[in-house]
């Protein structure tokens, strides 16, 4: 029996290695391409979403009472209240003023009287008096003394006079004007030498009385001009400072041949046949002549609100004068109040008067306002201490205007 060794499996064993290593050899590129392919795989699969973290309930707190039942079901909401809409805040209360008001009872003043019966002043907190004088002259004083704190008047000396002294005043507004259809301001002539024809034009009177109401007013600049045009000088006719109150009485006597008048006191000595209209004063100055102007003294001036809400109260007043004119009924409340306020009693001669026109804005005309202004000046009356400027300021009406809108 042959033993066989080890040396023959050895042999059979290295034959298995020898053939390994060749199938070894063949498979490697394989499986090296095989991985590099799983590797390009992976890398280019899109990432995985990262998961959204489910929240955790905070665990219930145990109870350490049991709930109450609920004895009423729940009413369904009501929707909310609307707001009320928010009011104004009231405007304050004026504060309380009382003022003299200077006058020479003239029917251009209607404005202010009209203001004063309507309300108007009262709503502006103003209790306004008012204080009856024959003539402008006699007004000037107490205003620059403080005794009046407003007075209606002509531009005139003894104003620029007042000035010149250091007097506190100022035109501040119109008060009334002579239009077509608005001629309040005459040069009357008596009536029998109007319907015997001895006096025809102003030439006739050479020799005769003429009235006017004071000196250096602008009833004495309308005659000096009304001798001037008809070639006379001023010392052909004798002139004579009546009031108007006193000028009827004049004609009625026979005592004056004419005069410088206004409304009510024209229609008076019309109504009572001493007078006949004769020259509207308008002529002199074209178609419109400022008659008077609101003059403020120191204390209005000083206080400009209180200046402002006179001023509000006035146009207001003038405004509803020019409205009352144009009916039948508003003539006659005007009538009823006028003759409240001037000598005039019978209400039924206000139908014969022309009555004044009131700028509703308050505007002097400026135009004839100046010219009475040069006139006193270019006559050697005035030395022109003062400019027209410097007595002017129309700050107060054009605020007026301001809150209550133009017409």
């Amino acid at each position: 029996m042959r033993i066989i060794r080890g040396v023959g499996l050895s042999e059979r064993t290295q034959g298995g290695k020898e053939e390994n290593m060749s199938a070894r050899k063949m498979y490697l590129p394989i499986l090296y391409l095989t991985l590099v392919a799983l590797l390009l795989i992976v890398a280019c699969a899109p990432a995985a979403p990262t998961p959204t973290p489910v929240p955790t309930k905070p665990p219930a707190a145990a109870p350490t009472k049991a709930p109450a039942a609920p004895t009423k079901a729940a009413e369904p909401t009501k929707p909310a209240a609307v707001a009320a809409p928010v009011q104004p805040a009231a405007s304050p209360t004026p504060r309380p003023a009382t003022l003299k008001f200077g006058s020479v009872a003239a029917i251009s003043q209607a404005g202010t009287f009209v203001a004063i019966e309507k309300g108007h002043f009262k709503e502006q907190g103003i209790t306004l008096e008012v204080v009856n004088f024959r003539n402008v002259s006699e007004m000037i004083a107490p205003l620059g003394t403080g005794q009046l704190d407003v007075i209606a008047a002509p531009l005139s000396i003894p104003m620029l006079a007042a000035a010149d002294r250091g007097v506190d005043l100022k035109l501040v507004a119109s008060e009334g004007q002579g239009r077509r259809d608005f001629d309040s301001n005459w040069i009357v002539l008596r009536k029998d030498l109007a319907d015997s024809g001895q006096v025809k034009k102003p030439a006739d009177l050479k020799g005769m009385k003429v009235a006017i109401p004071s000196q250096g007013s602008s009833g004495d600049m309308y005659v000096h001009m009304m001798m001037e045009q008809a070639g006379l000088a001023q010392s052909d006719i004798e002139k004579m400072v009546l009031p108007f109150t006193d000028q009827a009485a004049a004609f009625k006597n026979k005592a004056i041949a004419a005069s410088y008048s206004t409304e009510p006191f024209v229609a008076v000595g019309v109504e009572q046949g001493f007078t006949s209209k004769w020259i509207p004063v308008r002529q002199f100055f074209g178609d419109v002549v400022q008659h008077a102007d609101i003059i403020y003294g120191s204390s209005l001036l000083k206080d400009q609100d209180l200046g402002r809400r006179w001023m509000i109260a006035y146009l207001k007043g003038s405004r509803d004068y020019l409205k009352a004119l144009t009916s039948k009924q508003g003539r006659a409340e005007l009538a009823s109040i006028l003759a409240k306020y001037t000598s005039v009693k019978d209400q039924a001669l206000f139908e014969a008067m022309e009555m004044p026109y009131l700028d509703p804005n308050g505007m002097p005309d400026q135009k004839s306002t100046e010219a009475q202004y040069k006139w006193y000046v270019s006559q050697g009356i005035y030395k022109e201490k003062r400019t027209f400027e410097d007595i002017t300021d129309l700050s107060f009406v054009e605020y007026a205007v301001q809150k209550l809108g133009r017409q």
